[in-house]
Parts: structure tokens; C-alpha cells; sequence
């Protein structure tokens, strides 16, 4: 079971699928909200437990960024219903309670701007520092994305930020730390920021973290044979 980020659509596993020619059976689900998604279930919460529901007994669990936070959240709501659970560029949760306010505000302000104009919200989203690294993507590529990301239905597409939005999301760091189950966090070395997220809560055997060189956020754009070769070992364990 594949999951999408923000912004995204279920094709955007495909190259990481096509670096797998034997991968069996995948699922890659919208997300709520996006394309002909409903924006539901109505809190973070219910969303991880709807994802942790449909996961066939044995699965592997993947999700790139709001998909690798979902993901986290559905892997620790039940733990055992995923074999592995590997995280693209995922966060843990906001710790700090002023942090999550300041969150909860900026988030409030991008699902504002995304309503009113969806193009200039792309625009602004797309310059972010986050995203960088993208910039030395082939024109084609980034345009395919941009392409992709337009086509969202905007009030639709505010349920990421107004239900599953970094703010609404809990502290799994606990959780984390407890879990005997395999959560496997992959970032690029040039996503400082949440590398240093993953490198915190690092504890083998459960808990592990690699780190693709030369990438940034996006591995699924960037480094889709990286994302492969992390998934591979676990395919070949059923």
C-alpha cells in the first residue's frame, strides 16, 4: 500500500513501481481530498486508523511525505498490520505546543490562499526552500508535476491542511520509541531537516533510517530507484 504526498496523485509511485518489475500486488489509493477523493475522514486520527483498516494482513506500508505521516499513524494504530512500514521524508509530530500553534496558524493561511488561487499557491509551494533540490530536474519532469498538481480540486484539497495537517497530527515520538513492529525512515542527504527528524528517533533493530545521497525531499520524483531498492528486502521476505 502506496501513499501519495500533498499536492500528489497515485502515479507518482509509478517510477518507483517500474524499478520493480516483481513487486506483486500494489495499491495506491488517493488520498482524501485529492482528485476524486472525498476530503474524509474528519480528523488525523480517523484517517491513520481508515488506512491501518485497509491494509491487507502481510503488507507492506509506504507513504511519501503527508503520506509518510499518515502512514506512521496507521502503522502505530495497529501495530502488526504491516510487515514493514517504510517513510519517504516523514515527520514524527510536533512536540512543542507553541510550535503547534504557530503551525496550526500558517496552516490556516495556506489553506486560505490555496481556495482563493490554486495556481499562486502552486507557485509558492513549488519555491520553496524544501524543494530546491528539484530545480535540477529535467524542465519535462517538473511541468508533469505541475501539470498534476493543478488539476486538484482546491476546497477539496484544504483537508490536508485544515484535518491532516502537520499541526493536527500527534507527538509519535513515544509510540516510536516503543514500537517493536519495523518503521523504516528514508531521506535525502539534502532534506537536512528531516533527516535530522529521523536520526533522532533511530533504534535498531525497529527503528532505522537511510539516507540517499545527492537527493532532497521528493525521493519519489528524485530518487525513485533509491525508494525501490529500499522496499525490495521487504518483498522478498513474504
Amino acid at each position: 500500500m502506496l501513499l501519495h504526498g500533498f499536492l500528489g496523485t497515485p502515479a507518482a509511485w509509478e517510477a518507483v513501481l517500474d524499478a520493480m518489475p516483481d513487486h506483486g500486488a500494489a495499491w495506491c489509493p488517493w488520498l482524501p481530498g485529492h482528485g476524486p477523493a472525498a476530503p474524509h475522514p474528519g480528523s488525523f486520527e480517523a484517517t491513520a486508523a481508515w488506512i491501518a483498516e485497509s491494509l491487507p494482513a502481510g503488507a507492506i506500508l509506504a507513504g511519501y511525505s503527508l503520506g509518510a505521516r499518515l502512514a506512521l499513524g496507521a502503522a502505530l494504530h495497529r501495530p502488526g498490520a504491516a510487515r514493514a512500514t517504510v517513510l519517504l521524508g516523514g515527520h514524527v509530530g510536533l512536540s512543542d505546543p507553541a510550535e503547534r500553534a504557530q503551525r496550526a496558524e500558517l496552516d490556516a493561511a495556506r489553506a486560505s490562499t490555496l481556495k482563493r488561487d490554486l495556481e499562486a499557491f502552486v507557485d509558492a509551494w513549488e519555491a520553496l526552500p524544501l524543494f530546491a533540490s528539484q530545480h535540477r530536474l529535467p524542465a519535462e519532469t517538473l511541468a508533469k508535476q505541475r501539470s498534476a498538481r493543478l488539476a486538484h480540486d482546491p476546497d477539496r484539497l484544504a483537508w490536508a491542511f485544515e484535518v491532516a495537517g502537520l499541526a493536527h497530527m500527534p507527538d509519535y515520538r513515544a509510540a516510536i520509541a516503543a514500537t517493536c513492529r519495523p518503521l523504516c525512515f528514508l531521506t535525502g542527504a539534502r532534506d537536512t531537516r528531516f533527516s535530522a527528524l529521523a536520526a533522532a528517533v533511530v533504534r535498531p533493530p525497529f527503528v532505522t533510517h537511510g539516507i540517499v545521497a545527492d537527493a532532497g525531499h521528493n525521493l519519489l520524483l528524485e530518487a525513485p530507484a533509491a525508494v525501490a531498492a529500499a522496499l525490495g528486502p521487504w518483498m522478498e521476505t513474504q
